[in-house]
């Protein structure tokens, strides 16, 4: 097996034929750094004034996601800040990985609510073993992740409503929608 590259190292590569020089270990490196030695040093982020970055995160984690609060610390003139490093200085910090907005803006918070508020059945058939949420007016049209706006369906009618085969476009359409289910479940 031929070995590392690497002056002093004693592994080997993979295999024995093989166009690779390095042993895994130094790949690893190299595809982390870009370099097969050992980083010595900081995180980017760490190289900058803690007390600043540090009080700007914990004051902005609540209201932006960590690319915003990147782009924020780029324009207040600190070079290296990525969504990368953010993310690294924020867990050091001991900060939620998922806290972007309010606990209302949470997907399990919100579907929830609507349950709570609509019951833990479909609102079409009654089915009550499993049940998703649906967004009457979906997100990539402009509708907003709040219980207003969801339904609570079991996955058949979901994907009734998904393909179209059930035309949806407030909450004042379920009785009619309702009806019409009835009629397609009677003729089939």
């Amino acid at each position: 097996m031929p070995k590392c590259a690497i002056k002093d190292c004693k592994n080997f590569t993979r295999y024995k034929k093989t166009r690779q020089i390095y042993c895994s270990m130094h790949l690893a490196r190299i595809k982390r750094h870009g370099h097969p030695n050992l980083q010595t040093g900081h995180h980017k982020l760490e190289k900058l004034p803690h007390h600043i970055v540090d009080d700007f995160i914990r004051k902005n984690c609540k209201r932006l996601i960590d690319i915003e609060i990147a782009n924020e610390l780029k324009k207040k003139g600190f070079k290296n800040a990525s969504s990368w490093t953010v993310r690294y200085r924020r867990r050091r910090l001991g900060m939620k990985k998922y806290l972007y907005g309010e606990a209302k803006k949470h997907k399990a918070w919100v579907r929830l609510q609507a349950i709570k508020k609509y019951g833990a059945k479909c609102e079409l058939c009654g089915y009550k073993l499993t049940i998703d949420g649906h967004h009457i007016l979906p997100k990539k049209m402009g509708g907003l992740h709040e219980t207003d706006n969801l339904m609570v369906l079991c996955p058949n009618c979901h994907a009734l409503i998904t393909r179209r085969y059930l035309n949806l476009k407030s909450r004042k359409d379920i009785p009619a929608i309702r009806k019409e289910l009835t009629k397609l479940l009677s003729s089939s």
